[in-house]
């Protein structure tokens, strides 16, 4: 009898999914080896494995479409038998927990892996997809220029660019019309950061303090880890152990303000703003405080580049208590940034950049960053946010005491 396999729980309480792309067409057989679609999350990109042997008898939703989990995604059974033969009113196998041909989504679901040409499948963003189809651009002609050959807003408007208009005549010509208004709905992803910035903004009272450090030891002792790891050192990782001691030593900026007061916690996530073709996300370094130096760079060397990919757990992009925002990573010198919901305060890290300072009355050009500090008004006070500051500047400029 016929199967139906419904949209598995997502992990981190996602109730929901927007197919991306089916990798499985109706009628033809696959095991449980195979991928059946990829699904985007306001989280990440997850790649859906194929729950039963057989053949799929047809597929519920259309790229695009946003899933609830629970919901029926696929039907599968024997070739030639009608999918009207599925048992309803029932939890379907798909749902339930893993059996020899029917794996647990959230546990073996794996993040959505660049394609290899052999399987035809088109690299792109559900954005970047409905962009092209909008335009009647087909994907597969299109060459990406993004990581692993992934096509990007910057390939599709390219496109548009070179598109000859229609030629008008003489008469015509007059005057230019209008250019018409596009409408682009938003991703998950990016519907997501929308609602949750807002939240953020109306819900905590923002204040922002600066200071300027100066980065010589800094950069010297980054480019000494490197000599001495024998790897690349993501500043991120001098950035998150120049935190700690400052968060252990005021705990009110490891913190999450809830009903009637404030939960300091005894345990010390740090968030990593990262930049994507689709969106800000922030993966999460659990527990850093039990981990090494070494073992905090092979950490970001492996979480940073897959963030960035949208190949992620949900795991992995929840759960921080503070929030480290590398600003200078993306060539800004400066900036401040809204602090996320659930903690209560951020801090903004610009590039490093050539400027006279004063060292023992002499003046002198020495590499200067500047560090903003964005901080929840209802725990945190001026005094108590200069002195984390403080703390701060002397982790950066001397970072070897935050090391050892």
């Amino acid at each position: 009898m016929a199967k139906e396999f419904c949209l598995p729980d997502l992990g981190s309480g996602l109730q929901e999914g927007q197919i991306v792309n089916w990798l499985v067409e109706v009628g033809q057989d696959v095991t449980t080896a195979d991928n059946l679609c990829e699904v985007e999350t306001e989280k990440a990109v997850i790649e859906i494995p194929v729950p039963y042997t057989g053949t799929v008898l047809e597929l519920k939703a259309a790229p695009g479409d946003a899933v609830e989990v629970g919901s029926v995604i696929a039907v599968f059974g024997d070739a030639g038998e009608q999918p009207t033969a599925a048992e309803a009113g029932h939890e379907p196998e798909g749902a339930s927990a893993a059996t020899p041909e029917a794996p647990a989504a959230p546990a073996t679901a794996t993040p959505v892996t660049a394609t290899s040409s052999a399987t035809g499948r088109v690299r792109a963003m559900p954005s970047i997809r409905r962009i092209a189809k909008e335009h009647g651009i087909d994907l597969t002609t299109v060459e990406g220029s993004g990581r692993q050959g992934r096509i990007t807003r910057k390939d599709i408007l390219a496109i548009l660019d070179s598109k000859q208009q229609p030629a008008q005549p003489a008469a015509a010509q007059t005057a230019p019309a209008a250019a018409a208004s596009q409408f682009e709905a938003f991703s998950m992803i990016r519907k997501t950061i929308a609602e949750r910035m807002s939240q953020a903004w109306r819900e905590i009272p923002h204040v922002f303090t600066r200071m300027e450090i100066d980065a010589t030891r800094l950069l010297i002792v980054k480019k000494a880890l490197v000599e001495e790891l024998d790897t690349k050192v993501p500043l991120e990782a001098i950035l998150v152990k120049a935190c700690l001691p400052a968060l252990k030593e005021f705990p009110y900026f490891n913190a999450t303000v809830v009903e009637g007061g404030v939960e300091l916690h005894s345990h010390y996530n740090i968030g990593l703003a990262a930049d994507t073709e689709t969106g800000l996300v922030v993966p999460v370094l659990k527990d850093v405080d039990r981990l090494s130096l070494r073992e905090t760079v092979n950490t970001l060397l492996d979480l940073l580049p897959r963030a960035v990919e949208r190949k992620a757990t949900p795991e992995e992009l929840s759960g921080a208590t503070f929030t480290v925002n590398n600003i200078g990573a993306l060539g800004h010198l400066m900036g401040t940034s809204i602090i996320p919901l659930g903690t209560t305060a951020i801090l903004s890290v610009g590039r490093a950049v050539e400027k006279p300072v004063v060292r023992d009355a002499n003046i002198e050009v020495a590499p200067v960053l500047e560090v903003t500090l964005s901080f929840d008004h209802r725990v945190i006070d001026g005094g108590l946010a200069q002195r984390f500051m403080a703390r701060i500047r002397e982790n950066l400029e001397e970072p070897v005491k935050a090391l050892l």
